[in-house]
């Protein structure tokens, strides 16, 4: 309850800040991936898919395997778009270059389905080689069902540049071992520039 509170009272201004829209055209996601300093590639084998409305995390763009094996959905935060609201007369509020690292664990709790939620941040020079990222961190869970009734298990990407966005990737799936080959390739779709 404690985990759910404090996501809904640093996040609330962060989402509320960037309107996300159901079914949102290709034309308007590369817009807002030029304004957060990233590339998309779509992954080879995906298709575009709608995107539907969510409380738990909403998003802006979404692909599917050919074969239903896994969706990626795409959130990303331009840093000069979030809005902290703070009212603390003892402290600062933070600054969004600082909340990156409580971001990722804040959803990991907000979209896992209780139980074990490995994870880890990725070194400064792995996150800078891989994503061109300043910070990156992966977790493994097993997905809320009022997130995705398709799915059972999620990678959570998240990935962090200083003074530009946050951005992050909903990587779902049944069976890990049947998306194995394709992880890589999920993970690199978003980078970035």
């Amino acid at each position: 309850m404690i985990k759910k509170l404090l996501f809904l009272t640093l996040t609330c201004g962060f989402f509320l800040a960037l309107v996300t829209q159901a079914n949102q055209d290709k034309s308007t996601f590369i817009s807002l991936l030029d304004e957060a300093g990233l590339d998309f590639q779509l992954p080879k084998e995906f298709h575009r898919i709608d995107v539907q409305s969510n409380e738990f995390f909403p998003y802006e763009y979404a692909v599917r395997k050919n074969n239903d094996s896994m969706e990626i959905r795409y959130s990303v935060r331009p840093l000069s778009r979030i809005e902290i609201d703070y009212e603390d007369p003892h402290n600062a509020a933070p600054e969004p270059n600082h909340i990156f690292n409580m971001m990722f664990n804040a959803l990991i709790g907000q979209l896992s389905n209780g139980g074990s939620s490995p994870h880890r941040e990725y070194s400064a020079g792995d996150a800078k080689a891989k994503f061109n990222a300043d910070w990156a961190g992966l977790s493994l869970f097993d997905i809320q069902p009022d997130y995705s009734s398709d799915f059972k298990q999620a990678f959570l990407l998240a990935l962090h540049k200083n003074n530009l966005s946050d951005a992050y990737l909903v990587i779902l799936f049944n069976d890990y071992e049947s998306i194995k080959p394709q992880l890589e390739q999920a993970m690199q779709s978003l980078r970035f520039k």
